[in-house]
């Protein structure tokens, strides 16, 4: 198979996941927008077909993401923000397939929480403090809250996934019910629904 960009974006989903697992990906030298644009497509086909992925098919699904996110970031098509939002609806979306498993990280909501706190740029408490002031916070200050308030939206999908009984998802839980209990709510003109 050739790395070239239009014959990538033709190939299936399994055929593409196979591609992406070869050593190929790794010489590649596309653009951020081509990186992009394969992201987005197995991204669209995962999401539509992923009540067919079989049980056994997932580690290597999780393994193309991987290689998609490290490519299309070091490529600058995005940003680490941007790669966590994008782990975070995806293992939701996964999730809405198959069950966790510790074994995979796209199916893995402690990877996805991992990350999700690695770039996290305003802490809960932190936001509760100032999200009631917002407007009069300096032009830097509100916008870290207001990509602290993305991520944290994005990582709301995750809720149905989240196993009780571990601690991490406890207290990330936690977390998410603080920042829509004192945080959002003065984000946004109407309540988040439950």
């Amino acid at each position: 198979m050739t790395a070239d960009w239009a014959q990538v974006t033709r190939l299936d989903r399994s055929s593409l996941v196979t591609w992406l697992r070869s050593s190929e990906p790794h010489d590649v030298r596309w653009t951020g927008n081509e990186w992009l644009g394969v992201l987005q497509l197995f991204t669209m086909r995962l999401t539509q077909e992923g009540a067919e992925v079989a049980p056994a098919e997932w580690p290597a699904h999780s393994t193309a993401f991987d290689v998609l996110l490290d490519g299309t970031q070091r490529a600058d098509g995005i940003d680490a923000r941007e790669a966590v939002v994008r782990r975070l609806l995806l293992t939701a979306t996964a999730l809405t397939h198959t069950r966790p498993t510790r074994e995979v990280a796209l199916l893995d909501p402690r990877h996805a929480i991992t990350a999700f706190n690695a770039v996290l740029p305003v802490r809960t408490a932190e936001a509760a403090r100032v999200a009631p002031r917002w407007r009069s916070l300096a032009p830097e200050d509100m916008r870290g809250l207001f990509r602290a308030a993305g991520l944290v939206t994005a990582a709301r999908a995750l809720k149905p996934y989240l196993d009780e009984t571990d601690a991490g998802n406890r207290a990330f839980a936690a977390d998410l019910a603080a920042w829509e209990r004192d945080v959002l709510v003065h984000l946004r003109s109407e309540p988040l629904p439950s």
